[in-house]
């Protein structure tokens, strides 16, 4: 027997999808910055495991907000956490780590329904944003 434990992807699903763009955008101007927002949560019932990654997109010049995105997906898996992988790093890092391409798919996809280029996102590191996220009184042992 395996002393690792082991989690299968049941379904990924689009919860909430938000894009809104102005009418005309200065993408050749120096000062149009995009900024990205994460967050991960992970609800657990049994053998079931559920992982929710939010992500905010904003990109504008200055304090406007030219193109903005809110994208909200679920991962549900099954699995037990008998073993090597904990539950909680699997649901910190790896699952979102799974999920976020999907997340990258449909923000694309959107942007290019908009009229605009492609939006890529760049891959994430999960085992940093997680190492981010912890609170302050957290040990990094």
């Amino acid at each position: 027997m395996s002393n690792s434990s082991s989690f299968s992807l049941q379904h990924i699903i689009l919860l909430s999808s938000n894009f809104q763009r102005s009418w005309q955008i200065d993408f050749d101007n120096e000062a149009f910055k995009s900024s990205i927002d994460i967050e991960v949560t992970d609800t657990r019932q049994n053998n079931i495991l559920s992982v929710v990654v939010d992500l905010k997109f904003d990109a504008g010049i200055k304090d406007s907000s030219d193109i903005k995105a809110q994208i909200s997906m679920a991962g549900v898996f099954n699995g037990d956490s008998n073993g090597g992988l904990d539950t909680d790093q699997f649901a910190k890092v790896n699952a979102p780590a799974i999920i976020f391409p999907f997340i990258r798919e449909h923000l694309s996809s959107l942007s290019v329904k908009a009229g605009i280029s492609p939006i890529l996102l760049a891959p994430v590191n999960f085992v940093k944003h997680s190492e981010s996220r912890r609170k302050p009184n957290e040990s990094n042992l």
